[in-house]
């Protein structure tokens, strides 16, 4: 799933995950999983670095180059703040979550504590 954003006449699809974001981290030289937490006070340098990390770059015959962060910024002005960030928010929103998967809980045997017992699945109940 993505959104689309129009920028100087050219739409690109726009879209998340995990490794794109840490791949840009570099390129963009700022914290970009800091930025996606608050999209209301980005430095110029991470929404640009969220935009670049963010656009994907569509199938064509020839392949089109994914545009350069440098590209990426001069598609950026003062009036494509706003458009860009609504997007970029609509494109993290569109990322399914992972399914998590069960985590054991261990919880140690009690040594000797009279207000506790454990029963034979490792499961602590205490008592007063």
């Amino acid at each position: 799933m993505t959104s689309n954003l129009t920028l100087a006449g050219r739409t690109f699809a726009l879209a998340y995950d995990f490794n794109l974001i840490a791949e840009a981290e570099e390129e963009a030289g700022c914290n970009l999983l800091e930025a996606l937490v608050n999209l209301n006070d980005l430095t110029a340098m991470q929404l640009r670095g969220l935009l670049f990390a963010a656009i994907v770059v569509p199938v064509t015959d020839p392949p089109t180059p994914h545009p350069s962060i440098l590209e990426v910024g001069a598609l950026m002005d003062v009036d494509t703040i706003g458009p860009i960030t609504k997007a970029l928010a609509i494109a993290y929103n569109l990322v399914p979550p992972e399914p998590a998967a069960p985590c054991p809980v261990l919880v140690p045997e009690p040594q000797g504590h009279p207000s506790a017992t454990a029963d034979g699945e490792g499961l602590v109940s205490g008592g007063k």
